[in-house]
């Protein structure tokens, strides 16, 4: 069933593709804009229903945009080098150097030994860990921290990529626990920064640190018990205890005895390299910083080169690289702000409602375009539209950035998910399953926030 399910999926993107590339343009859109389109749709239906492995068809992404002229042959490969892209590559080579040098494991055994022989208490201890982390560092550092931890586990565990539906679970709580955890403070992603600053920008109106805290914190929580109580009650957790974990772990934790040497130099490398994170990110970026520290673990003889390359699924380089060529096409082209100026335009309701759509709309935006793109394009678009309403900017604000967090479906969609993915311990339908699901909660305690906590605060939807 699932076999023919895919041909007719395949069939209907080359469907839509094709008629998108022989209809004339949308009233509003650019030839090269509905060719965008076109690809898009055509690479979205081959990701969703991996026809082809998804880095091959980010591949055939790139290879489209420049062949059907939508954008030169230099644009479309100069966006390949998203600061994004390379921060990925710079975390998964320093979580080569914990998994080489086994700190990962001794790092694994500690946060193992809290949960006893309790699967599920693992996955909360993963789950608040990457929580808790992402509320002071960018969510995606924090995927790339605990991808080695999380590996060590299920290695420990004996579970098999594809097959065991707890290592599934362990990492994607990893990566929502991540995403759910960085839409809480400045320091979990760039959106909310960007966010901020065209508010700045836009009405001369400033949200400090613990303002936006106090803001954001009901969704996040919220989201996070709920997610919590879904996998105590509904995931299928197909192993009895962890105590082989613990054994496992700590055996070799014991013959290793004290930290070695190049042990001591990766947590010199990555201590400076998150403290970069933490402090200096405002200096330098932090892709910069992962690469450097990737640069260094290599240079110091943490790990040979070799090591790095037999860890690194390069794969999934190539996969969100193409997403982000082809997603930035886009907005190279003016779709993202077609879309944006279509769905705003067309819109005669109540203002709440007006909210809750562009809320919604931006969360739906960000599983194919970057979150960052995503608060970009619309913001903007959304303060024009407010005036009319007389909407109070800084709940819009709020609406757009917080719902751009919520990426639960697609690894093209955050890194958080990407470096999950790159894993090999889940297919894209498993996230699907669950991801669906939390997108749906998540709008809920959205609206529930936006009618009644906001209001409580004295955050009123009118100006």
């Amino acid at each position: 069933m699932l076999k023919y399910f895919k041909e007719i999926s395949k069939y209907i993107g080359i469907v839509f593709f094709v008629i998108l590339l022989i209809l004339p343009p949308f009233a509003g859109l650019s030839p090269a804009g509905q060719r965008a389109l076109a690809v898009f749709v055509l690479v979205l239906s081959f990701w969703v229903t991996h026809v082809l492995p998804l880095s091959v068809t980010s591949l055939l992404g790139i290879a489209l945009l420049p062949l059907l002229n939508v954008m030169s042959l230099e644009q479309t490969f100069s966006l390949f080098g998203s600061k994004a892209i390379f921060f990925i590559l710079g975390a998964l080579i320093l979580a080569s150097g914990l998994y080489q040098t086994g700190l990962g494991s001794r790092l694994a055994f500690k946060i193992i030994s809290f949960s006893g022989s309790s699967p599920l208490k693992l996955l909360y201890g993963i789950l608040f860990s990457a929580a808790f982390l992402s509320l002071i560092m960018p969510a995606h550092a924090v995927a790339a921290l605990l991808l080695p931890i999380v590996l060590e586990v299920v290695i420990s565990l004996d579970l098999k990529p594809l097959e065991s539906n707890y290592g599934k679970l362990l990492f994607l709580t990893m990566s929502w626990g991540a995403v759910i955890g960085g839409i809480t403070t400045y320091l979990g992603g760039a959106r909310n920064l960007l966010a901020v600053g065209l508010l700045e920008k836009h009405y001369g109106i400033s949200i400090g640190f613990f303002e936006w805290i106090k803001y954001s914190w009901p969704l996040p929580t919220l989201l996070l018990i709920i997610l919590a109580v879904i996998i105590a009650k509904f995931a299928d957790i197909d192993i009895e205890d962890t105590s082989s974990s613990f054994e496992k772990l700590k055996a070799k934790s014991d013959a290793r005895g004290g930290l070695s040497k190049s042990e001591k130099k990766m947590i010199a490398i990555l201590g400076t390299v998150v403290l970069s994170w933490l402090f200096l990110s405002q200096l330098i970026d932090i892709a910069i910083t992962a690469l450097l520290g990737g640069v260094l673990i290599v240079a110091f003889k943490v790990v040979t080169w070799q090591e790095v390359e037999e860890y690194v699924n390069w794969g999934v380089i190539l996969m969100y690289g193409g997403a982000v060529v082809v997603a930035s096409s886009l907005v190279e082209t003016g779709v993202t702000d077609w879309m944006s100026e279509r769905f705003f335009s067309q819109l005669e309701i109540a203002p709440l409602l007006f909210v809750v759509l562009m809320a919604i709309f931006t969360s739906v935006l960000t599983e194919g375009v970057s979150n960052v793109a995503s608060v970009a394009v619309i913001l903007p678009l959304a303060y024009s539209a407010a005036e009319a309403y007389s909407l109070n900017p800084i709940l819009l604000t709020l609406s757009v950035a917080l719902s751009g967090g919520l990426a639960f479906l697609l690894p093209m969609g955050t890194p958080p998910n990407a470096i999950a993915f790159s894993s090999g311990y889940y297919e894209i339908k498993d996230a699907l399953k669950w991801g669906l699901l939390l997108k749906v909660l998540g709008w809920i305690i959205y609206i529930l926030v936006a009618r009644f906590y906001w209001p409580l605060i004295g955050l009123d939807i009118f100006v």
